[in-house]
């Protein structure tokens, strides 16, 4: 496969994920919103950490990592007006993490 080629399939398989990414956020807001329809409450609670166990530090260090892994994606593929839009939320996400720590 020429190198042209092979950018057109990685960019028709990043499609394809992110359509069924679409598709399953899609899918899980209807099931929220039929729960919610039947009646189904969800509790505050006080604790720290989430339902899945992981606390809000670690969520946004997945955020991260996440957006990172799509900005090198679009600087790879020269789109850098994606990439700008991406590096924009990272700043953000920086931001809440470093808390003027300096750790991230």
């Amino acid at each position: 496969m020429k190198e042209n080629e092979i950018e057109k399939l990685a960019q028709l398989l990043f499609d394809k994920i992110m359509e069924k990414q679409e598709q399953a956020d899609l899918e899980y807001a209807d099931q929220i919103q039929q729960l919610y329809n039947n009646g189904y409450v969800v509790e505050k609670t006080n604790k720290k950490d989430d339902m899945d166990g992981l606390n809000s530090e670690e969520r946004l260090v997945g955020e991260l990592a996440r957006l990172q892994t799509i900005m090198m994606i679009f600087e790879d593929r020269e789109e850098y007006e994606k990439a700008s839009m991406i590096q924009k939320r990272i700043e953000i996400i920086n931001i809440k993490l470093n808390n003027g720590s300096g750790k991230y």
